[in-house]
């Protein structure tokens, strides 16, 4: 059978991250970085984008990169109305939408799709993104909250996580769609989901005070603790930036970088050490959660992201979920392998890529009362 060679390309704020798969391999795996005054006459993230693609061909040249061989090829998928998770072609309306940011993501990422679209027509290759960032696959009972009108959306790391969770089945001589699976992506921000028979029906929401204590996002913040905080003079805004970018550990103790934390405990800080232990606590409790959510039967609990390196973090988690499932952990981030293969599956004919419909894949209960 034909190794398919894809092109994978995923922009963040000073870089952008270039990948080659070839096959069942990751053969190149580059990073673009870029000075911020390379973007200082950049208004928009659009704006970027000659930049950016100037960069690219550039890395790829840099690397021996033969760009005939390129089959396919995938950008991010970010800034898109919410989809059910699966391998997109990009067409016309994804491009529209993402270099609009109709998802409102406020982030240079939405320039994966832009970026990919562009080059798959200069090199007469098909174009694709990924189990995108606003894939949102809830059940109806996890969409309620106990306000009329007031819903939860899905806010977590599909990318990786669902990556992680066909890869581990494929180990296993399983397919992703008959198993149940607790996924814990341990990085700056955590999130733990439910995937049931290859949908995640439920999860924390990363970024949303919702969810365990993160190196970055502040977990868990009720209405009571809001209030709280007014009255000790923090606004709306700085609740905002402390569930999603700087709570957790670096407003505890300040700073996200674990490895540094664990330096303040050996040190005799006692702070350092309860704040530690408070965010394995709620890994633990949340992934409890989650396993009720479907109903106790879990076939196994997957540990991803960069703190999943922390041997003493891994260990504890095991402690308080083996009861639940087996743990198995695949420490790092699996962002370039997720792409490429999603892609070479499609090219493959293993699955069949999905259309972007443009509008939210959830607006609503029907049995609503008005």
């Amino acid at each position: 059978m034909k190794e398919y060679t894809v092109l994978t390309i995923n922009p963040g704020s000073t870089s952008t991250k270039v990948g080659i798969v070839k096959g069942d391999k990751v053969v190149f795996d580059g990073s673009v970085d870029h000075d911020r005054s390379e973007f200082a006459e950049c208004k928009t993230f659009a704006d970027q984008y000659p930049i950016r693609l100037a960069k690219i061909y550039e890395a790829l040249d840099n690397a021996g990169i033969d760009k005939n061989e390129i089959d396919g090829i995938c950008g991010r998928g970010v800034g898109l109305y919410a989809c059910e998770g699966g391998t997109y072609k990009i067409d016309d309306l994804v491009c529209e939408h993402a270099a609009n940011d109709v998802g409102e993501i406020h982030h240079p990422a939405t320039l994966g799709i832009v970026l990919a679209y562009n080059m798959g027509k200069e090199l007469g290759v098909p174009a694709f993104y990924v189990n995108p960032m606003p894939t949102d696959e809830l059940k109806d009972v996890a969409r309620m909250t106990g306000v009329k009108g007031i819903y939860r959306t899905a806010r977590s790391h599909p990318l990786n996580q669902k990556q992680v969770a066909i890869h581990h089945s494929e180990l296993m001589g399983k397919k992703y769609e008959e198993q149940n699976y607790v996924v814990l992506h341990l990085g700056g921000g955590i999130s733990i989901t439910a995937h049931e028979k290859g949908r995640m029906v439920d999860t924390s929401r990363a970024g949303d005070a919702q969810g365990a204590i993160c190196p970055n996002r502040s977990g868990d913040i009720c209405t009571d603790d809001l209030n709280n905080m007014f009255k000790k003079g923090y606004t709306f805004e700085d609740a905002y930036e402390l569930a999603s970018n700087r709570g957790g550990l670096v407003d505890l103790v300040g700073t996200d970088d674990v490895r540094k934390v664990k330096e303040m405990i050996a040190n005799g800080d006692e702070w350092a050490k309860l704040c530690y232990d408070a965010m394995i606590y709620t890994i633990i409790k949340w992934t409890a959660m989650m396993a009720g959510a479907m109903m106790g039967k879990v076939d196994g609990i997957l540990l991803t992201g960069g703190l999943a390196h922390d041997e003493e973090l891994v260990a504890r988690i095991k402690e308080g979920t083996e009861w639940i499932a087996p743990n198995y952990v695949y420490a790092g981030s699996f962002e370039t392998e997720a792409m490429g293969f999603g892609v070479i599956r499609v090219l493959s004919g293993q699955e069949e890529a999905k259309t972007y419909t443009g509008k939210p894949v959830w607006d609503g209960f029907a049995c609503e009362p008005k």
